[in-house]
């Protein structure tokens, strides 16, 4: 898939280098998560796209809207960060994918020059948008202003439900909250991800005969509720694919049995079954199921029998799931 970055300077100069001539099918949208709902959205542009003979393209912004604008400081974590967003849209069998820099200057453009300036030039013919979809200055834009002022094809995708609710980013942004990182996974369609950088801690782990992977985080990712889960942990390769699958147990908190309160948050992932060197490592964390909250022991062997009881709860989930 092919990405190229936008903006309204350059879009106004002239048509961006890979810009559609026979035609395009584009679905917009800021699309964090890219979760059940967005993927209906996307795959109907990729359907569409293959029927007229049209290429098939994804529209994104970054950063969030709402973190210009001062509108939420919750949207600071995200669920898919550009690049994992990116991955997961090509997956979909995209073959290009648009990056708009949304800043200040970008929120003051109107929906009509958005698509006179912007949508129009690219050569779209038609447009896939979610129901609550919107855009431009105040988010003025609907997609009747797409029909009237770009002459578009436009196709409003109904809403995605699952158990009788509706899939959304902020549905799976409450249960990852809660802990609930399973009602999350099915939101999305797959499990809740998170990828970071092994660095060094106080060998605290390997001196209770858990050794853990210190994760710093390598996007700002949202967290989970704190507590401990059951994960499966990919260690990559410098290209960034999978060199090695594992499952394991994953600390997400402060921890209160050594530290004192206002320490910064941590990860510390324990691997089952593996023996090396993960330091300077990239690891993806996939979660599966939520353990039991943080808390605070009142000595050493108490947490030890807890971290063997967390792996064995968390082995046996595993070889559930194998057997399903």
């Amino acid at each position: 898939m092919e990405r190229i970055q936008l903006s309204v300077a350059n879009v106004t100069e002239g048509l961006p280098e890979g810009a559609a001539k026979n035609g395009l099918s584009l679905a917009i949208g800021f699309f964090d998560g890219v979760h059940l709902g967005h993927q209906e959205v996307i795959r109907q542009a990729v359907a569409s796209a293959r029927e007229n003979g049209w290429a098939s393209a994804v529209m994104t912004f970054d950063p969030h809207p709402r973190v210009v604008l001062g509108h939420g400081s919750q949207y600071d974590g995200v669920l898919t960060p550009l690049e994992d967003k990116l991955a997961l849209i090509a997956e979909l069998g995209v073959d290009t994918a648009y990056v708009i820099r949304f800043d200040r200057e970008f929120s003051e453009v109107t929906a009509e020059q958005f698509v006179k300036s912007i949508i129009v030039p690219l050569g779209v013919r038609e447009t896939i948008v979610g129901f609550d979809f919107s855009f431009g200055h105040r988010g003025q834009g609907k997609a009747e202003t797409l029909r009237n002022v770009g002459e578009l094809q436009v196709q409003v995708v109904s809403p995605v439900f699952l158990n009788d609710s509706k899939v959304s980013s902020t549905r799976i942004r409450a249960r990852l909250e809660e802990g609930d990182c399973s009602s999350a996974s099915r939101l999305m369609g797959r499990p809740y991800l998170l990828k970071g950088l092994v660095v060094h801690g106080d060998a605290r782990g390997r001196q209770l005969g858990y050794p853990t992977a210190n994760l710093e985080l390598i996007q700002p990712y949202v967290i989970p509720q704190r507590g401990v889960y059951a994960i499966e942990i990919d260690v990559l390769s410098d290209a960034g694919t999978a060199e090695s699958r594992h499952n394991g147990v994953l600390n997400v908190g402060y921890r209160p049995t050594f530290d004192a309160p206002g320490g910064a948050l941590k990860l510390e992932a324990h691997l089952f079954d593996f023996d090396g060197d993960l330091y300077g490592r990239h690891l993806a964390l996939r979660f599966h199921s939520f353990l039991r909250p943080e808390k605070k022991f009142e000595s050493i062997n108490q947490l030890i029998e807890q971290i063997a009881s967390d792996s064995a709860k968390a082995r046996e989930i595993f070889s559930v799931k194998a057997r399903d």
